[in-house]
């Protein structure tokens, strides 16, 4: 029993060491805010949607993506590609409908739905072969966003400015933003992209380079062919390490620039999302070997992106350990409160909490406030002790991924988007099925 108790503490003191130090880095290391502005260079810009039962908010995301398209200067031509995934709903249907000029639609009929790798690589495929036959492809900018995403024209703009200002630049993830702050659970995914995972981001930067995050993700179109997305449950992690392994190339995070998406209001569609991510990080565990034996990646990429890969299985033993140390130290303390030192050892594991939830709040106000999302410091530090309640619930989540994956169950839960449900719709033709 107490080989037990000492490995649950040891454990637990390294895994705490962990977070202090990424604290202490995340603070440090943050991101100077740039003006980038575009050249006279022009560029193509094809922003790919993956669409599977989208019909919620796929018109109106089609639309107001064409509003801000019909605004970019003459220096960038944009297309819209949306490829319907054989929805079962009127997805299709509605994007038919659309009177957009932007908008060219791809129907991937009788398919097995693979995941959304499959997805993005064939509109690649077809920007390729018919939209971009006379483009320089290193010219040429796919934009991935979510059929639920928004971004404005001044993004998009700055988007195009730092491909052309940095030739090496490959990858360009934005922040994520949650425009639909409705109920707690909703709030906490913004305070979870826009603090911990934006100052996260920003880490990398500075110490290595940005990974994809899907939704607001941007590459170029020569590494697009040349990298195609895989199956992963996590095809933009997985996107990344390969472009990394590739080398000769840059990824980065911005986080002045914001793709806008809609959060899931609801815990059990939550959670199976979080199960989705937690398993896609699990299958991407393979690729460990060839990013450690690579001469492409500093030690910070290696260390950090180890760490990020296997928190599915710290995520089962750490929350465990972590409780054992916690009921030996109270356990301790009330039986030797006279002379012993484990009520000092509580003390200071609040005190440094208290402290990171003050870091965490200041890191998510300052984030905000950067792409025009303000929020108070009161609001901030409310929600960053509520977040503490979030993390509670995504803790579930290595548990059920690792066994659907020992279980062999890899099929790609979707996140389903919008909360009301539209009826009926008149019959149209297609524009085009590829």
């Amino acid at each position: 029993m107490m080989i037990i108790i000492r490995a649950s503490i040891m454990i637990s003191v390294v895994f705490y060491l962990y977070f202090i130090i990424n604290l202490l880095l995340i603070n440090h290391y943050r991101e100077p805010t740039q003006t980038y502005e575009k050249g006279p260079t022009p560029y193509e810009l094809f922003l790919v949607i993956p669409v599977l039962n989208e019909e919620q908010v796929i018109t109106k995301t089609i639309a107001r993506l064409s509003k801000s398209l019909a605004q970019l200067p003459s220096t960038i031509r944009a297309q819209i590609i949306a490829v319907d995934d054989d929805s079962t709903d009127h997805s299709l249907l509605m994007l038919t409908q659309s009177s957009s000029p932007y908008l060219q639609i791809l129907h991937r009929a009788g398919n097995q739905r693979v995941g959304k790798g499959a997805v993005l690589n064939t509109a690649v495929q077809y920007i390729h072969k018919t939209l971009a036959t006379t483009a320089d492809t290193h010219q040429a900018v796919i934009g991935v966003l979510d059929a639920d995403a928004f971004m404005t024209t001044t993004d998009l703009i700055r988007v195009l400015a730092r491909f052309e200002q940095e030739p090496q630049l490959a990858m360009l993830q934005t922040s994520v933003s949650i425009y639909n702050q409705s109920n707690w659970l909703t709030k906490m995914q913004n305070f979870e992209f826009m603090g911990v995972n934006n100052a996260t981001q920003q880490l990398r930067n500075r110490l290595g380079q940005g990974i994809a995050s899907g939704n607001g993700q941007f590459v170029r179109l020569d590494l697009a062919l040349k990298n195609p997305w895989g199956n992963s449950l996590l095809e933009d992690l997985e996107f990344t390490l390969r472009t990394w392994l590739l080398g000769g190339t840059r990824t980065t995070f911005d986080h002045t620039l914001v793709v806008q998406q809609e959060a899931i209001e609801q815990l059990r569609p939550f959670f199976r999302q979080r199960v989705r991510w937690c398993q896609g990080a699990v299958q991407c565990m393979r690729y460990l070997p060839a990013l450690w034996h690579s001469g492409r990646l500093n030690h910070f990429q290696k260390l950090d992106t180890t760490f990020w890969i296997l928190m599915p299985i710290s995520g089962c033993v750490v929350p465990l350990t972590s409780l054992t140390t916690l009921m030996v130290l109270v356990s301790r303390s009330v039986q030797h409160w006279q002379s012993g030192w484990h009520h000092l050892v509580i003390g200071t594991l609040l005190a440094i909490a208290l402290t990171a939830y003050l870091v965490l709040a200041a890191l998510y106000q300052r984030n905000c406030t950067t792409v025009k999302q303000p929020v108070r410091f009161m609001t901030a530090i409310k929600q960053s002790l509520s977040f503490q309640a979030f993390l509670l619930i995504i803790s579930l989540t290595p548990y059920v991924a690792i066994y659907r994956q020992l279980r062999g169950h890899t099929t790609w839960a979707k996140t389903r988007h919008g909360t009301t449900r539209a009826t009926q719709y008149a019959d149209s033709d297609l524009k085009r099925s590829y």
